[in-house]
């Protein structure tokens, strides 16, 4: 869906080195982002790509130099300084003025950036799809990320734009709101998808191969169909992975119908995918919207489900196994596990 590429200059395509000074053209020493110029390449033929910086305070001619310096001036179609476009990053006129001038619709557009505040924040308020380039891993700095997906290495980049976007945030919301999720459901699935984004976060960070944007949205998705009244017979979490299936979300359906305290039960449904137990874990860690422990949480649900208590206790040693490898994975006590998630 997406027709337009705006991507940012400094540290995202060309490196931003603090010792040069006057317009990037002239500095002495000038290098691109190790894939950046084999990336636009790449996209050359399929997307309108253009340069969106608030730099190039001496002009788009100067930009343009500094590009062709490495190489990276011939895949751009355009250059847009915020001096050419009347407003900064990140104020959503600077990203709307740019799509004017390329007569693109927001929908179809897409951010590349490596501010999460300025390019990310401000292209999706504005409407855009937004990438995060985050080439050394920094921590997310908001617990609900607002980005459509993760830039680790610029040579993801072509993979990445044509692979379908998880929904976003707000499209995850707009989801819950639909099958009559109350505040207290919402705030709930809020706090999962905190502890499940920030695990997964440090897991990854240890090497483990884990996406913490899945875990997030599996998070705020996992109880989709907690009040629904459209299938009442069928399970729990039956409903939401049919919902989230037939949305082409394969990946949260999955994560939907494991996350059940019962699931972890049965070979034939128990969480395979690191996504799909980090999402159970938090679930079983969280009531309400307080992270608890374990113990607390399964003795909260025997209490408002009393007919399933042996089942429930059951459960608790293969839940708190989970919580064992999760600990040792991340070289952390169990019992200090969720210290740094609360």
């Amino acid at each position: 869906m997406i027709r337009a590429l705006l991507v940012d200059w400094g540290d995202t395509l060309m490196r931003v080195f603090p010792n040069e000074v006057g317009p990037m053209a002239r500095w002495s020493r000038v290098e691109a982002i190790p894939g950046a110029r084999e990336a636009l390449r790449a996209l050359h033929e399929t997307y309108l790509i253009a340069l969106a910086t608030n730099g190039g305070a001496a002009g788009a001619p100067l930009v343009r130099a500094a590009l062709a310096r490495v190489g990276l001036d011939d895949p751009l179609d355009q250059i847009f300084t915020a001096a050419d476009l009347g407003a900064r990053k990140p104020d959503p006129a600077f990203f709307l003025a740019a799509l004017r001038r390329l007569s693109v619709d927001p929908r179809e557009a897409a951010m590349v950036g490596d501010s999460y505040a300025e390019d990310v924040v401000g292209a999706k308020r504005a409407g855009l799809f937004a990438l995060w380039w985050n080439e050394r891993g920094a921590s997310c700095p908001d617990p609900h990320p607002l980005y459509d997906a993760e830039l680790l290495r610029m040579s993801s980049l072509p993979a990445l734009l044509a692979a379908p976007f998880l929904p976003d945030v707000a499209a995850c919301l707009a989801l819950l709101a639909e099958q009559g999720a109350p505040p207290q459901l919402v705030a709930h699935s809020q706090a999962v998808a905190e502890v499940a984004f920030r695990l997964a976060a440090r897991l990854r960070d240890r090497g483990e191969a884990v996406d913490p944007l899945l875990a997030h949205r599996g998070g705020l998705l996992h109880d989709l169909d907690k009040v629904s009244a459209k299938e009442p017979t069928r399970p729990h979490g039956e409903w939401s992975g049919t919902i989230l299936r037939e949305r082409g979300f394969p990946q949260l359906a999955a994560i939907a119908r494991r996350h059940v305290v019962f699931a972890i039960l049965d070979p034939r449904t128990r969480p395979v995918t690191w996504e799909e137990r980090i999402v159970f874990y938090a679930d079983k860690v969280v009531e309400g919207e307080t992270v608890v422990g374990v113990r607390e949480r399964i003795a909260a649900l025997i209490q408002r489900y009393p007919g399933a208590a042996l089942q429930l206790a059951s459960c608790l040693p293969l839940v708190l196994t989970l919580e064992e490898e999760i600990a040792s994975r991340l070289g952390t006590p169990p019992s200090q596990l969720l210290a740094r998630v609360r």
